[in-house]
């Protein structure tokens, strides 16, 4: 239900509201942190660790990590992994003041566009395969 209801939220926010953050607002806002991504409130789905120069880690939460880097493609934030070198595309919006996320590759599934939100860590970030 909070799925839709942030997805609700997207479209009646006003234009000016919707605008998708650019490369360079991302990356303000998400280098040298590591951010938890969640869905339905509350469901965390994994952790990802922004780094310089656009690396990330990504942790579904199991102490194993996942290299990769993101880049701007046709206006959306995507994301390569040595895991899977399919690009990961999202849009990514401000929404007072949380960052939100659509997931692009499946947004005409029948399963529909999955919204997510990323917080600040609450919990560590660890990489046993990187000796973090």
């Amino acid at each position: 239900m909070r799925i839709i209801t942030l997805i609700l939220a997207l479209c009646a926010l006003p234009v000016s509201a919707q605008t998708a953050l650019t490369a360079d607002e991302f990356e303000a806002r998400v280098e040298g942190k590591t951010l938890d991504f969640g869905y339905d409130g509350e469901t965390p789905y994994g952790l990802e660790r922004y780094l310089p120069d656009r690396r990330v880690l990504w942790s579904w939460g199991d102490n194993t990590c996942e290299p990769g880097n993101w880049h701007e493609e046709n206006g959306e934030i995507c994301f390569v992994y040595d895991f899977d070198p399919t690009p990961q595309c999202w849009t990514y919006y401000d929404m007072d003041g949380r960052l939100m996320a659509v997931f692009m590759n499946d947004i005409d599934t029948a399963t529909g566009t999955v919204v997510y939100e990323l917080s600040p860590v609450a919990r560590e970030l660890i990489c046993d395969n990187f000796g973090m």
